[in-house]
């Protein structure tokens, strides 16, 4: 079993802090944090790989993103009901598609604030998408 020893002590620090922006967030806009990904994207992941490597750390990086996706399971499941959205006026629940997507976005995140320096500007920003608006590009250790 892995955990967050197996991080190096800034790699921690700014893990917590994407934590506590995670935690202010309301389930109710993680639509607005939902993107495909790009090109960029898929490249920035594969320079993360390979910038992981195998290991502890690799696997202390995967326990960290099933942390993140978790609580945003568990999140989702506690927003209001369909009804509850409808007599409030606002707008209909999103898709699963969205909440794949949503997932996805918070995976890449997750890499980029743990591995934030090492990683190019490029790469850094392209793993961030729209997490860039919660948290800055400083938050990923920039």
């Amino acid at each position: 079993m892995t955990d967050a020893r197996d991080l190096s002590a800034p790699e921690r620090e700014r893990l917590e802090r994407f934590a506590e922006a995670f935690d202010q967030l309301d389930a109710a806009s993680y639509a607005t944090l939902a993107d495909a990904g790009t090109a960029a994207a898929a490249k920035a992941e594969r320079d993360a790989l390979a910038l992981l490597g195998g290991g502890t750390r690799h696997a202390a990086v995967r326990a960290a993103i099933k942390a993140f996706v978790d609580q945003a399971t568990i999140n989702y499941s506690r927003r209001m009901s369909l009804t509850d959205t409808l007599m409030l006026y606002q707008s209909l629940p999103d898709r699963a598609d969205d909440r794949v997507r949503f997932l996805r976005s918070v995976e890449r995140a997750v890499v980029a604030v743990i591995l934030g320096p090492e990683l190019s500007a490029e790469d850094r920003l392209a793993l961030l998408g729209p997490w860039v608006n919660v948290v800055g590009d400083e938050g990923a250790g920039a």
